[in-house]
């Protein structure tokens, strides 16, 4: 049996644009980007916690590859603190979306803007001051 994981709300936002759906860690200042099987996952884990295998009974005529490429996706996320393993028991769901391995993009060029304390990090001008690293 796979490990069940679910979106770790704490600390990450996350919003769907049409077909794509941007997750941020606050913590970190990371931005993730997900399209096609990654946002139909993302989404299916917003219902509640899911596992490899679990996911990839969601798709029909799924290919035998799926569960392993959704376990590495799912590592991913977790690995990057947007979900957590949970001990709650999969949430069995249906997608009607054709699987493709699941893709997953990363951005960073805003953390410092994303990670600033704009109330205490301001000049006179009220302008934010970040360092640059």
């Amino acid at each position: 049996m796979s490990v069940a994981y679910k979106i770790l709300e704490s600390h990450i936002s996350h919003n769907r644009f049409d077909d794509e759906i941007i997750a941020v860690n606050l913590s970190t200042g990371s931005y993730f980007s997900f399209h096609n099987t990654a946002a139909e996952l993302w989404s299916l884990l917003e219902r509640g916690p899911g596992s490899a295998d679990s996911l990839a009974a969601a798709f029909a005529n799924a290919p035998v590859y799926a569960s392993q490429d959704i376990s590495i996706f799912l590592q991913r996320l977790n690995e990057e603190g947007l979900l957590t393993e949970c001990l709650e028991a999969p949430v069995q769901l249906k997608s009607m979306q054709a699987f493709s391995t699941p893709i997953v993009e990363e951005f960073d060029e805003l953390r410092e803007l994303l990670l600033a304390d704009i109330v205490h990090d301001t000049d006179e001008a009220g302008w934010p001051h970040l360092t640059t690293k």
